[in-house]
């Protein structure tokens, strides 16, 4: 299979995108809404980000995942699974969860203890443990998915699927009707189940990958446009207590999360160096932005910026120290053997000696 830039670039965009969620979802812990207004535009932002963006990723995660089991053994698989998912958890969970707790209270401002009390969830990297647990599931039942798929199934029957899944299962929709996140060190089953899913939906794709990526290529526009539609009368009716509200956010979900998928697909399948590097980093990122996005939001909060400027200053400035670190601590040193595979190796133009006269 040839490389498609587009899905590297939906993954690594998917993640990204996490920064500027955790900015918006975070920043009335710090200050009180300036207007009805203000507030209508954020939780609107944060909660449209959250309806597609983690579905969309397990989607991408399950191709992926089918591509290696193909090309490798159940074993090498494994391997790869461990080495670049389940270490890398075991290795930031502990600092990252203290860090958060640090900058999230403020304590580096007001000196304030957050170590008293051991961390007891994944918090931000709890889709790492989700792919731990797939990755197991997917290495036994692998081979057998691979030899049911030899019928065509058409992406909207996997639509409906989920769709329908997500008023049903119990813990996919939290109180407010919107997705769940159970970051336990036991998961909720439910949308343990649901993810399960969503991520096996994207093995299918890979092996009918013809058929599936020009499918949601041709859609993208029309998926997108549904999606918009239905999410906006899901944000307006969510509080009315309507019968069919899970429902129309359940469709709105998998529309979102397909249209990313097909946007990627129409319009962002081009090589490009700048993306290339930023989907190399973005694992990274995603990684230690969140102590970073508490930080900020802390700051511009404390000193009355306003919570527009506040989620756009702290999601850039997140973002622009988060690449400035994955260049420098990461890019070509052995951190980046972990989490993405190989090194880069830092590249020194030598002086040329034979023009000098």
């Amino acid at each position: 299979m040839s490389r498609i830039h587009a899905l590297d670039s939906a993954r690594a965009t998917l993640l990204l995108l996490g920064v500027l969620f955790h900015s918006a979802v975070f920043v009335y812990l710090y200050q009180e809404p300036a207007s009805l207004s203000e507030f209508l535009v954020v939780t609107y932002l944060h909660q449209l980000l959250h309806a597609f963006r983690m579905p969309a990723f397990f989607v991408i995660s399950g191709f992926f995942a089918a591509y290696l089991l193909e090309t490798r053994d159940t074993r090498m698989f494994l391997g790869n699974r461990l080495s670049r998912i389940a270490l890398p958890l075991a290795i930031f969970w502990l600092p990252l969860t203290f860090a958060n707790g640090w900058a999230s209270q403020g304590s580096w401002i007001s000196g304030r203890d957050s170590f008293s009390v051991l961390p007891i969830d994944f918090q931000h990297l709890w889709f790492l443990f989700y792919l731990v647990i797939y990755s197991f599931i997917f290495a036994g039942t692998g081979k057998v998915i691979s030899g049911l798929v030899g019928r065509r199934i058409h992406p909207v029957s996997t639509m409906l699927l989920i769709g329908s899944l997500a008023p049903v299962l119990p813990g996919v929709l939290d109180g407010e009707g919107t997705l769940g996140t159970s970051t336990g060190i036991f998961p909720e089953p439910g949308l343990l189940l649901w993810y399960l899913v969503i991520f096996l939906s994207g093995t299918v794709a890979y092996h009918q990958r013809e058929f599936w990526l020009q499918y949601l290529k041709r859609s993208a526009i029309l998926f997108t446009g549904l999606f918009l539609t239905l999410f906006t009368v899901f944000f307006f009716v969510q509080d009315w207590g309507l019968a069919l509200t899970d429902w129309i956010y359940g469709s709105a979900v998998v529309l979102g999360s397909y249209a990313a998928i097909g946007l990627f697909l129409r319009f962002g399948d081009n090589p490009s160096k700048g993306m290339r590097f930023v989907s190399d980093a973005s694992y990274w990122l995603y990684l230690v932005h969140l102590p970073l996005v508490f930080i900020f939001l802390v700051g511009f909060s404390a000193n009355g910026f306003g919570a527009f400027a506040t989620i756009a200053l702290s999601g850039s400035l997140a973002l622009f120290f988060g690449l400035l670190s994955y260049k420098v601590l990461v890019r070509h040193t052995v951190i980046s053997n972990l989490l993405n595979g190989k090194r880069h190796p830092l590249r020194v133009k030598k002086p040329d000696f034979s023009k000098e006269a």
